[in-house]
């Protein structure tokens, strides 16, 4: 099982990176938003939309952006844990997180139960605990 938590982090790392490229493709709607305030498209456009919907824009663009890139984050910390072997419940709710982009956050998300609930790595999660907080462990 130490193999499969050494994939199931390196898939973390590996989707934890896909989906913050994915949060930089949404900065694309920030600078629409900007695009459609710009004084250029006033002047080409004798009827330029309103300015409400460049701002609603780039504010979607910046809240989607700063929601996407949380993700990928989580996903980098819960690799992290996984490596150290502390912090099954943080990384079992990151799978929960994982399984709502359907079909890798889903294929990875259930992965994820299914190695983190196995009784041996449930074991060497809590024989890593007890070593941390100083009890003896042989």
């Amino acid at each position: 099982m130490k193999n499969q938590l050494s994939t199931v982090a390196t898939l973390h790392y590996v989707y934890g990176a896909f989906v913050c490229l994915v949060g930089m493709c949404l900065l694309g709607l920030v600078f629409a938003g900007v695009f459609l305030n710009s004084d250029w498209l006033r002047q080409q456009a004798g009827d330029a939309p309103p300015m409400f919907a460049g701002h609603f824009l780039q504010f979607l663009g910046w809240f989607l952006f700063a929601l996407v890139e949380l993700h990928g984050l989580l996903n980098f910390i819960s690799a992290a844990k996984i490596q150290k072997r502390n912090g099954r419940t943080f990384s079992m709710v990151v799978a929960a997180l994982n399984c709502l982009n359907i079909p890798f956050g889903l294929a990875l998300g259930i992965y994820t139960f299914v190695v983190l609930g196995d009784r041996e790595v449930q074991g060497l999660y809590d024989a890593r605990s007890m070593e941390r907080s100083g009890v003896i462990v042989r």
